[in-house]
């Protein structure tokens, strides 16, 4: 079978297709090339530039703005020596590190992940994970259901045992 193209793989003329000067402008917002600010690193930092992000009242030094629904799509901010208290979402979550270094610790599954720019990790729904920032830092995460967290212990706890 060869999908939607007939036989002789052409294609009609009124069809543009994703880079053609038609839809320029949807699909150069991501790739990097016409931003003239030089301080605009990449896609996601594009989506948050000049945006306000909302505290996280229950987590001193967090910050975030959620940018879209159903998947929910955030970034999130949090200030050097913040610490998250050992929780569980009722999701699965992924995240990309934007900017800064923390650790992850994984209590179900007894592991650490030490993440900088640039990197990428995937927690289950149900595992309950620790988290410590070594630097002001900013990630991307996504996740399939409204936003909840659940404590499964307090800050001081928590900071003592980082």
């Amino acid at each position: 079978m060869r999908g939607l193209r007939s036989r002789d793989n052409s294609r009609p003329s009124s069809i543009g297709g994703l880079r053609s000067k038609e839809y320029e402008p949807r699909w150069r917002w991501w790739a990097g090339s016409s931003q003239s600010d030089e301080s605009v690193k990449c896609a996601i930092c594009c989506l948050v530039k000049n945006r306000k992000l909302n505290p996280i009242n229950i987590i001193p030094g967090g910050s975030m703005k959620i940018l879209r629904e159903t998947p929910t799509l955030t970034i999130v901010r949090f200030k050097v020596g913040s610490v998250e208290p050992a929780h569980y979402h009722t999701f699965g979550h992924d995240l990309v590190v934007m900017e800064g270094k923390k650790s992850v610790w994984n209590l179900s599954k007894k592991e650490r992940y030490d993440l900088g720019v640039g990197d990428f990790l995937f927690t289950p729904v149900g595992d309950v994970h620790r988290v410590k920032y070594y630097e002001d830092t900013k990630f991307f995460i996504r996740w399939e259901r409204k936003w909840d967290i659940l404590f499964d212990e307090d800050l001081e706890t928590a900071k003592a045992a980082v």
